[in-house]
């Protein structure tokens, strides 16, 4: 099986719930998630909790890593971490750091022109968010340290292409 089709655990389906009910989402307009099962689940929690409408949006799938059988963790973490240190190598198997975050930040260019000034929550993952704010924050050259900050449910909030919630 595939990341694409992880499903969202029991645990984070019940984080997802308490988040949704928080006045930190409390004025959403939208939500857009990623074409993978475990966003659109996460998603589908959230549009639930604060009754909007969800659309799909592949641009905001998490980094295409396809490896051909499982990767201990230090293997995967040695993978990512090369991929965010040098966005231009394509590890075997992988998408590129600069290929992953030219698609988001079309996909953000997308939703910024579909839903002039409304708020959005986009449900992504936490690679591609990763180089996104890294790039808006100027801080590439520690992706992987900041990618290894992440807890699950990190959340951060861009407006006009400025970060002003950071998702660590």
């Amino acid at each position: 099986m595939s990341a694409r089709d992880w499903s969202i655990t029991d645990e984070g389906l019940s984080l997802t719930k308490e988040l949704a009910k928080s006045e930190k989402l409390s004025s959403i307009d939208g939500i857009i998630h990623s074409s993978e099962l475990k966003a659109r689940q996460t998603a589908e929690v959230f549009a639930e909790g604060l009754d909007v409408q969800m659309y799909q949006l592949s641009g905001f799938d998490e980094l295409s890593r396809e490896h051909g059988g499982v990767l201990s963790e230090d293997e995967y973490r040695d993978r990512v971490k090369r991929t965010l240190t040098d966005l231009n190598e394509n590890v075997v198997g992988w998408e590129s750091g600069s290929s992953a975050l030219e698609r988001f930040e079309d996909a953000v260019r997308k939703i910024d022109i579909m839903f002039h000034q409304k708020n959005i929550l986009v449900v992504s993952h936490g690679i591609v968010l990763t180089l996104y704010f890294n790039k808006l924050r100027g801080l590439e050259e520690i992706a992987f340290e900041r990618w290894s900050q992440l807890e699950f449910l990190a959340w951060g909030l861009v407006k006009n292409n400025r970060v002003l919630v950071d998702i660590v």
